[in-house]
């Protein structure tokens, strides 16, 4: 390269000054000072540069651009003296066009051209040319180092070049791969470099200079053979990202590892590493962006799917501009992620320059991978990321964008009313100016209440005077102004329930106003704003005295909490519950709020549910217990019968939460367990509702079967004597449960074995039969069978368990399972047990029962299945006839409850379950029971097929619709199947009563009639309907046309079977029997006869058409009779020698070689 011939800014732009004029650059509207923020200068602007015209070229329409609707994000600059000297290169220096850009520090740009030349720019001044290498084709690809000081520039031929980047001398020259492939993309690593050619292989060129010599040496670190690799981005000098078209691949320290990449074949994959977080690495392609998480330690590499999002167009390029990703989507738009994501802006009037397109022609002379000629021409060539700013390069110029400052948006957005997009823009600013700024916009929307009816408006000002610290004006400004707009005073309310108002809290006076207007929009948050508050911020007396009051009682319980911790706000709200008000989430009186402030105080948690240091949950705890326990000064009752007389349910569940916990674990754990225990049994004594008294007896009797409450006798005897005084299910089963509960018995271990921890063992018989006395005096079946069934009193156990009124699911279970086991251990014990309360086993359960019953009831099953008037014993039956007990009496009596409960469904017992009933005694209990729907069936069984077809005409003659067809189609069918048993005149009778009834017949059952009936007595004597005739007459003309067609066809195939088989024999047959076409008989007497093919003979004289009257064959004037052709027997071949030659297949050594 000679500086010397390298042309200077002021010689290209005075070569031509006419031609300046006639530019031909890109159509931008006139672009707004405030939204661009251009500096003024006393060149042309923009517009008009921008708006000359080619005088030998066709004018490109404009399109127009709609102005934004808020403040861009980015500020566009487009370098107008590179653009003009790129062009003014190609026009008068025949540089060709701009195919590759890089941008470094310090306002250095370079720019490769088609023709293999380089142009470098410092501050838009061009500094160096390089033409050096114009017979490598076009300039592909350029990249700065980290400092700028280095450029390497790739050609289309191979050729990869290090210049110095301040003079413009190639430093080193290196071609990869003996100029096969073009290089595609080059960066940097640290002090080395990294190369991707066309032909999709990775290299690594490291540059040293041993002894003062400067030189390159470069090695492959990804082959093309493996994967195709058509896009890579390094992090730093020794992790690398590359893709192919089928995944991701990180490369660290010789290793590799990598994840599938979907998407069509013809869109290209993008990479670019993450500017916030260097474990990210961002890929997309086709619509689908994707953060993956890379994690290289020591020698394994872990990659990990972060977060998956679907894009509206497919991304070309990803890169980062002010801490946000920018993407470059296929139709030409510039995106920021986030928030401005749907705010793009359109890059398509400057053409961007894409890189794939000069290596699928002239620059690479076809040597393009398969990879590239399947991705297309959408890699993006001139596009470079350096100090915030992207530079992008295209046919009519170099662009650059950059982020726009967060203050300067913030203000023009406030300034044209998108005070929200302003606010949301200010709380993500920093600095004493973000601050300045932010107490500006609190005083402008402070004079506009009615703003803050937004909710987003209202969370973003109370967000933005909280990140600041600007909480004298979020009281002193906001509040005495805006105080009347509900939702900002819901939005306060909300902030404090979260606790961000602690650093800016407000005066006592300030509470007290925005509780009082909560409590008029949203009394819910009243009592979690209060419990949320600091207590510095409230006014006891006052917040109070108005929340009891409004009834809030929560509220009353955080004030109370606030000033003598949770215990406190149980003594204060003690007084106000209303045990008649029945709990649960209809509660109207201070129930709710004590049951919420006695599970604080038992969690060991403060006001509001805030968590207590470690060091003071011991105490409050034991402190709640104590308070819970204690009676008060208003009733003198305990919080605890308070709570359990309010809502017993609930009181329970809490202690169940709390038990695994102090001071209900540790070493008095059990003590304090006995001390609640005590006080919950003299509270149930007091209670009235049965179903409070049962939740307490099953904790204390749940308490004392796992252990977790010591066997004291008092509880014991307590828990008893509640549990006899209790009515109901629940009470009866922990009455049993303390019954059935003995003494643990320490097991017998042997000596230096661990310690077996304690049995329970069995009670014994004589303290059962107490029991069952107590039992017996309290009136207590459920109780007594349970006994009963442990005393192994089976005569007494039935009964009992009969007693109860409305035995559960449980209970019936448990009974059904003493049966069974009954029935495996005394078979005949248990049936004379079961016998008499069979029918009301029935009615409990059918089919548990029919399980039970075996062989030995059939004596007893025909009765009780006549005294179960329920479709239980249909069921119960049904269950028996599935296992194959049903049979005798018993299917009688199954059969008459079927005629008595579903008699449509008596026929299909009999036709499913032949030979079950005599059909004499199935036709006695239809008659009897009136079931006529199943007379047919019974009547065809006893051989009277006649009087069911009667019976069957005269149900059609009560049905209509659906049934009446259903009926008609049963009456076919019997005729069709008895028809063929039953002398002719008989089936004759039975069809014509059937046609005389029926108003319509399918012509498919008149073909059965009309082989009992002739077709003129179907039409003219047996068919009143005109309907029924026509049916019998279109019948019976095609049963005709049937039959003839059949004798037509059956004629035609005997004729070729006879004529096939006397020409496959060769030979006639003698001639007798009659002419074929006279009819006369053949003979001597009678003159010549001929025979045709097919044997059919005939006078010569009758034979006048020479041809078969059958299939028409010729018959052949010369007749000539062929002996029969003899079948030759073949001859023994006469042996022969052959030489036959073995050859063995090559045999390989030991080392593989043949």
């Amino acid at each position: 390269m000679d500086l010397l011939k390298t042309p200077s800014v002021q010689s290209l732009l005075d070569s031509d000054l006419e031609s300046v004029g006639s530019l031909q650059y890109m159509d931008f509207e006139e672009l707004d000072e405030v939204e661009y923020a251009l500096p003024t200068s006393e060149a042309p602007t923009l517009a008009e540069v921008l708006s000359a015209e080619d005088e030998g070229e066709e004018k490109i329409p404009f399109k127009p651009v709609e102005e934004p609707s808020g403040c861009s994000a980015v500020q566009i600059d487009f370098l107008q003296a590179v653009s003009q000297q790129i062009i003014q290169a190609q026009e008068r220096s025949s540089a060709g066009t701009a195919t590759a850009l890089s941008v470094g520090a310090n306002g250095k740009l370079t720019v490769g051209t088609a023709h293999g030349h380089l142009l470098t720019f410092f501050e838009q001044t061009l500094r160096w040319v390089c033409d050096s290498n114009t017979d490598r084709g076009a300039v592909s690809c350029v990249a700065y180092n980290q400092d700028s000081t280095r450029l390497l520039a790739g050609y289309a031929r191979g050729l990869i070049c290090q210049y110095d980047s301040i003079q413009g001398v190639v430093l080193r020259r290196v071609t990869l791969g003996g100029e096969i492939w073009g290089t595609l993309r080059v960066t940097w690593a640290g002090m080395s470099g990294l190369a991707l050619d066309t032909g999709g292989s990775v290299w690594l060129i490291k540059f040293s200079r041993p002894l003062g010599v400067r030189s390159a040496r470069s090695s492959c670190l990804f082959s093309g053979a493996r994967g195709e690799v058509v896009a890579m981005a390094a992090r730093d000098a020794r992790i690398l990202a590359l893709a192919t078209l089928s995944r991701v691949i990180i490369v660290a320290g010789g290793r590799a590892a990598g994840v599938r990449l979907g998407g069509p074949p013809d869109t290209l994959p993008v990479l670019a590493w993450s500017d916030t977080d260097e474990r990210v690495l961002v890929c997309g392609r086709a619509k689908t962006l994707q953060w993956l998480a890379v994690n290289v330690t020591g020698s394994s590499i872990l990659l990990r799917p972060v977060h998956r999002v679907e894009l509206k167009s497919s991304p070309l390029w990803l890169g980062w501009l002010g801490g946000n990703l920018a993407i470059f989507d296929a139709d030409e738009n510039l995106r920021l992620w986030g928030d401005d994501y749907d705010k793009p802006l359109d890059l398509s009037q400057i053409e961007p320059v894409y890189a794939s397109a000069f290596f699928k022609g002239l620059w690479t002379d076809g040597r393009v991978s398969r990879a590239m000629c399947m991705a297309g021409g959408s890699a993006l060539g001139g596009a470079c990321v350096a100090e915030g700013a992207l530079a992008l390069l295209g046919r009519r110029g170099v662009l650059r964008v950059r982020p726009r400052d967060l203050l300067a948006r913030a203000q023009a957005a406030m300034g044209s009313g998108r005070h929200a997009q302003a606010l949301r823009l200010l709380c993500s600013a920093q600095g004493p100016d973000a601050a300045a700024l932010a107490n500006s916009f609190i005083i402008n929307i402070s004079e506009r209440p009615h703003l803050l009816s937004n909710k987003v408006l209202a969370d973003l000002a109370i967000k933005l005077c909280l990140k600041f610290n600007l909480g004298e004006e979020l009281w002193s400004c906001l509040w005495e102004q805006c105080a009347g707009e509900k939702v900002f005073v819901e939005a306060l309310g909300e902030a404090a329930v979260r606790g961000e108002l602690y650093d800016a809290a407000p005066s006592p006076d300030c509470s007290q106003e925005l509780i009082e207007r909560l409590a008029d929009c949203d009394p819910g948050l009243v009592e979690r704003v209060v419990a949320s508050l600091p207590l510095t911020s409230l006014d006891p007396h006052r917040s109070s005295v108005f929340t009891r009051d409004k009834g809030l009682w929560r509220g009353v319980g955080a004030i109370a909490a606030a000033l003598g911790g949770s215990s406190g706000a149980m003594k204060e709200l003690v007084g106000y519950v209303d045990a008649s008000c029945g709990g649960g989430a209809s509660c109207r009186c201070a129930g709710g709020a004590l049951l919420l402030a006695a599970a604080d105080a038992l969690g060991g948690r403060g006001a509001g549910g805030r968590a207590l240091p470690d060091h003071a949950r011991p105490s409050a705890r034991h402190d709640a217990l104590h308070t819970l326990l204690a009676e008060t000064e208003r009733g003198g009752r305990s919080p605890l019968h308070v709570l359990c007389a309010h809502d017993a349910r609930a009181c329970v569940r809490l202690l169940e939460q709390s038990a695994r916990e102090p001071p209900f674990a540790g070493p008095l754990g059990k003590q304090n367990r006995l001390r609640v225990a005590r006080a919950l049994l003299a509270v149930a004594h007091q209670l009235q509702e049965p179903d409070e008294r049962a939740e307490i007896l099953e904790f204390i009797t749940g308490q004392l079967s796992t252990g977790a409450l010591p066997g004291d006798r008092e509880v014991v005897a307590g828990a008893a004597e509640l549990a006899a005084g209790t009515a109901g299910e629940r009470a009866d089963r922990a009455w049993l449960a303390l019954l059935l509960r003995a003494p643990a018995t320490p097991a017998v271990s042997l000596p230096g074995a661990p310690a077996v921890p304690l049995a329970p063992s069995p009670p014994p018989r004589a303290q059962l039969a107490a029991h069952r006395a107590a039992a017996a005096a309290a009136t207590r079946p459920r109780v007594l069978w349970r006994l009963d069934v442990l005393l192994d009193n089976h005569a007494e156990a039935l009964p009992r368990f009969f007693e109860i009124e409305n035995p559960s699911a449980a209970d019936v279970d448990e009974l059904f399972e003493y049966l069974a086991s009954r029935t495996e251990a005394d078979c005949v014990g248990a049936k004379k047990q079961m016998e008499d309360y069979l029918s009301k086993l029935i009615e409990l359960r059918p089919r548990a029962t029919a399980a039970l019953v075996t062989d030995q009831f059939s004596d007893v099953l025909s009765t009780t299945l006549s005294t179960v008037a329920s479709d239980r014993a249909l069921e119960f039956a049904d269950c028996l006839l599935e296992a194959g007990r049903l049979r005798g009496e018993a299917a009688a009596a199954h059969f008459r409850n079927l005629c008595t409960r579903r008699p449509a469904a008596a026929s299909a017992f009999l036709e499913k379950n032949p030979g079950m009933l005599r059909p004499e005694e199935a036709l006695a209990i239809v008659r009897e029971t009136g079931a006529r729907e199943a007379e047919p069936a019974c009547l065809e069984a006893t051989g009277d097929p006649g009087a069911a077809l009667d019976a069957l005409l005269n149900l059609v003659s009560d049905a209509e619709g659906e049934a009446e067809a259903g009926l008609l189609r049963r009456a076919c069918e019997l005729c069709t199947r008895v028809a063929p048993g039953v002398p002719a005149e008989t089936a004759g009778g039975m069809w014509a009563r059937l046609l005389k009834r029926a108003e319509s017949m399918p012509p498919a059952l008149l073909l059965e009639a009309a082989a009992y009936l002739p077709p003129e007595r179907l039409a003219a004597r047996v068919c009143s309907a005109p309907r029924v005739a026509q049916a019998a007459l279109v019948a019976a003309h095609g049963q005709l046309g049937a039959w003839e067609c059949a004798a037509r066809v059956a004629a035609r195939e005997a004729h070729e079977a006879l004529a096939l088989a006397l020409a496959a024999a060769r030979r006639g047959l003698a001639v007798r029997g009659r002419c074929g076409r006279c009819g006369r008989g053949l003979g001597a007497a009678d003159g010549a006869c001929r025979t045709t093919h097919c044997a059919r003979a005939c006078h010569v004289a009758c034979d006048a058409g020479g041809a078969c009257g059958v299939c028409g064959a010729r018959v052949p004037d010369a007749v000539v009779s062929l002996p029969p052709s003899r079948t030759p027997v073949p001859s023994a071949p006469t042996p022969q020698d052959h030489s036959l030659q073995l050859v063995a297949p090559p045999r390989p050594d030991l080392e593989g070689i043949v």
